[in-house]
């Protein structure tokens, strides 16, 4: 009995040994292989900076303890530029996350939204931790980037993408109508003019914020105004239009702040002008304001008679942005057709303008220094439809309008070049939107740029 329990208990202890040898080699059997790479943690799951505008962020740190050093080459490709070219990893910081900082490279060329490449290569005499490359893409923003923005309908307007099309927002913002619209600086406000409630034809000017539409400011008011043109200065949040005061109609231009501050009248009633001709001319009315690309001129609309005979021309005229050196540019001995849709060309020779011929409004080109005119009228047809509402883009030679036909209306885009004093359509027209597909036409639009934001 005493043997045979003595062997009892030598076996359990072999079993016992055998399950804590088997436990063992189960352990290392079972034991996490240490996973190496890079861990790179960009804020929010992306990485978006906009040229000459905000930065991003993202950190780096490694995924396992190294057994030495290791370096990290960090290579931008040609659009972003970052804080760090090389940081460095000891096996006491390794998990110690470093923060690198992505800058867009601020260029001349309109990109819309395009991305950027940014690598990572390591070395090290750990061999685990050596060549490993990774890369991502970062999202970048143009600040040569331009919008066009688009009456719709009844309260509503549109911010269209100028090279796809597309509507990229379309707000409804708290005023009674929508009217004509422009971009206010840098397109984060839409200036619009509406009626300050039914029952009037009196419009005068709103604000609003340009993407959402949200936060409706009155900027002037029915008791002074009754606003019929207005246009965004590109350098200020500044706002040139042309009204009729309550007191005796003239129609005249003035200047404002978006924020409604800085009242300024620049033309006036019966005041002198330099004309051409140098006979003696006073200024009548003046309308269709189109702020200079660099904001120091403001184009315009002018009815003149000359002082002596009382005789009418129409004219375009140009004066500085605080309403000095007043001068006419073009004129024709007549005073009903006014010149319509004023806008300048991104380098600032010349005026693209509107004027009644017969059933049709043409569409015509003025060199500024050499007052040669040139027709373009034909050449942005489209089966026959006529040409209304045309604008510039502020950074590239381009045009956008909008042709009506039956049932609806559509944007379309052409091309032009300049050399000297002269301007040279390039291609036929694009079409850029299509009513049909989204059920609702556009009108009258205005090309802004944008900074992103």
């Amino acid at each position: 009995m005493k043997a045979l329990k003595k062997f009892r208990i030598y076996f359990m202890m072999c079993i016992l040994g055998m399950l804590i040898i088997n436990s063992c080699e189960k352990t290392e059997e079972d034991e996490v292989i240490p996973e190496f790479g890079l861990l790179i943690t960009e804020t929010n799951d992306s990485t978006i900076v906009i040229e000459d505008g905000n930065t991003d962020t993202y950190t780096i740190a490694l995924k396992s303890q190294p057994e030495a050093n290791v370096t990290i080459t960090i290579s931008p490709d040609l659009q972003t530029t970052v804080s760090k070219s090389e940081i460095i990893f000891t096996p006491n910081d390794w998990n110690v996350a470093k923060v690198i900082t992505v800058e867009a490279v601020n260029d001349t060329i309109p990109e819309n939204y395009h991305t950027g490449d940014i690598s990572h290569v390591s070395a090290s005499t750990d061999e685990s931790y050596n060549g490993i490359n990774f890369n991502f893409t970062v999202d970048i923003i143009d600040n040569e980037f331009h919008l066009i923005i688009s009456g719709s309908r009844t309260g509503h307007y549109c911010i269209v993408d100028p090279y796809s099309g597309a509507d990229l927002a379309e707000p409804k913002p708290e005023v009674h109508y929508v009217g004509q619209l422009c971009m206010g600086y840098l397109s984060h406000k839409a200036i619009i003019l509406s009626p300050p409630g039914s029952g009037t034809g009196i419009a005068v000017i709103y604000s609003c914020d340009a993407l959402t539409g949200e936060n409706v400011f009155q900027i002037v008011s029915e008791d002074d105004w009754w606003v019929m043109n207005i246009d965004g200065s590109p350098v200020a949040p500044k706002i040139a239009f042309a009204a009729k005061d309550a007191i005796d109609w003239n129609l005249h231009i003035h200047s404002i702040n978006e924020d409604a501050t800085g009242y300024s009248q620049l033309t006036f009633h019966e005041e002198g002008v330099e004309c051409p001709t140098k006979v003696s001319t006073k200024l009548i009315a003046a309308d269709y304001p189109a702020w200079s690309p660099d904001g120091s001129e403001i184009a315009f609309s002018g009815h003149l008679r000359e002082i002596n005979t009382n005789y009418a021309h129409s004219a375009i005229m140009i004066m500085d942005n605080d309403g000095g050196n007043k001068t006419v540019l073009y004129s024709e001995p007549v005073e009903e057709p006014w010149y319509r849709d004023i806008c300048w060309t991104k380098d600032g020779q010349f005026l693209i303008f509107s004027v009644a011929e017969g059933s049709i409004r043409a569409v015509k080109v003025l060199h500024i220094g050499t007052k040669t005119v040139t027709d373009i009228h034909s050449q942005m047809e489209v089966g026959g439809l006529g040409v209304q509402n045309h604008w510039t883009s502020p950074i590239e030679n381009k045009i956008v309008y909008m042709l009506i036909s039956p049932g609806g209306s559509d944007l379309y885009i052409i091309n032009f070049q300049t050399s000297g004093s002269n301007f040279t359509i390039t291609g036929g027209p694009t079409k850029l939107t299509d009513e049909l597909a989204v059920g609702h036409g556009y009108q009258q639009p205005v090309w802004a740029h944008w900074d992103g934001n």
